[in-house]
C-alpha cells in the first residue's frame, strides 16, 4: 500500500454520520461477519471471516477490537502508516492463533475499511469486501475484489455479470491472516456534502445486484438506519445465502 508522504489543506470540514447491521443469513448456521465504527478516529470498517465458527469469528474480531486502537496521527502519513500497521498486527494476531491449533486450519478474513481526514476518503482493503460511494443519487464502486473471478473478469475470460455464478465465486485471493505476504489496496478522494459510503460483505452484493442496491439507496438514503434494514431485508428476501453485514456512512459538509 502505497504512503502519501503530503497533508492536503482542506476546504471544508466535514461530520459523520454512521449505522450498520448485520445477519447470519438463511444459510448459514452462524455469523461469521463482524463491523467497527470508531467515529471519534473516524474510522469504519466491515470484517468477513472465513475458516468456519471460532476461526473466521476470531479473525473478523481481532480486525475490529485492533481498529479500536487507532488514533490518529498529527499528519496524514503518519496517520495512513498507522493504520496500516494496526490491521497488520491483526494479521500477526491470526497467524499466531493459526500456529496454535492443529494443521491445516484456516483462519481468516476480508477487510473493507473507510478513514476520513479532513475532506479526503481513504478506502483500503482486502479480499471481497466491497466500498460503494453514493452521491448524487448515483453509485459508484470504490473497490476491486480481490478474488479469482474478478481476475477473470479483468483478463476477459469471464463476463462481470456471470461473477456471481461461477463455482470458484467465492476463491478469494488476498485476506488477512491467511498468508505471510499479506497486501493491502488503497485508493482515495474528496468527499462532498452528503456523501454516502457503503462498506459490505460479499453477502450483500451475491444476492443483490448493483442496481438494486443503487435503487434502495436512492430511496433511504436520508434515513441511515432505514436504508440499512431495506438492504438486509432484501438481501434476504433474495436468497440471503451468505452472512451479510451493511454499513453506511454519510458525510455532512460542517457550515
Amino acid at each position: 500500500m502505497a504512503l502519501l508522504k503530503t497533508t492536503q489543506n482542506p476546504s471544508a470540514t466535514f461530520r459523520f454520520d454512521c449505522f450498520g447491521l448485520t445477519h447470519t443469513g438463511l444459510v448459514r448456521d452462524h455469523n461469521e461477519d463482524t463491523y467497527a465504527c470508531v467515529p471519534d478516529q473516524h474510522l469504519w470498517l466491515v470484517a468477513d471471516g472465513m475458516g468456519g465458527h471460532a476461526s473466521g469469528d476470531f479473525a473478523s474480531r481481532m480486525l475490529a477490537e485492533q481498529s479500536k486502537r487507532f488514533e490518529r496521527q498529527q499528519r496524514l502519513d503518519q496517520s495512513i502508516q498507522l493504520l496500516e500497521e494496526t490491521f497488520l498486527q491483526a494479521h500477526q494476531l491470526i497467524l499466531d492463533e493459526t500456529a496454535r491449533r492443529p494443521a491445516a486450519t484456516t483462519i481468516g478474513s476480508t477487510l473493507v475499511s473507510l478513514f476520513a481526514w479532513r475532506d479526503l476518503a481513504f478506502v483500503i482493503w482486502a479480499g471481497d469486501s466491497r466500498a460503494y460511494r453514493f452521491r448524487d443519487r448515483r453509485m459508484q464502486r470504490l473497490t476491486e475484489d480481490h478474488s479469482l473471478v474478478e481476475e477473470l473478469v479483468r483478463m476477459g475470460q469471464l463476463e462481470a455479470s456471470k461473477a456471481e455464478e461461477h463455482p470458484a465465486s467465492n476463491v478469494v485471493l488476498n485476506a488477512v491472516g491467511i498468508e505471510d505476504n499479506l497486501y493491502f489496496d488503497l485508493e482515495y478522494s474528496r468527499i462532498h456534502d452528503q456523501d454516502l459510503f457503503l462498506l459490505c460483505s460479499d453477502g450483500l452484493y451475491k444476492d443483490l445486484s448493483d442496481d438494486s442496491i443503487e435503487a434502495l439507496l436512492k430511496e433511504h438514503a436520508d434515513d441511515l438506519e432505514q436504508a440499512c434494514s431495506r438492504l438486509l431485508e432484501a438481501a434476504l428476501d433474495a436468497g440471503g445465502t451468505d452472512n451479510c453485514t451493511v454499513l453506511l456512512v454519510k458525510a455532512e459538509q460542517v457550515k
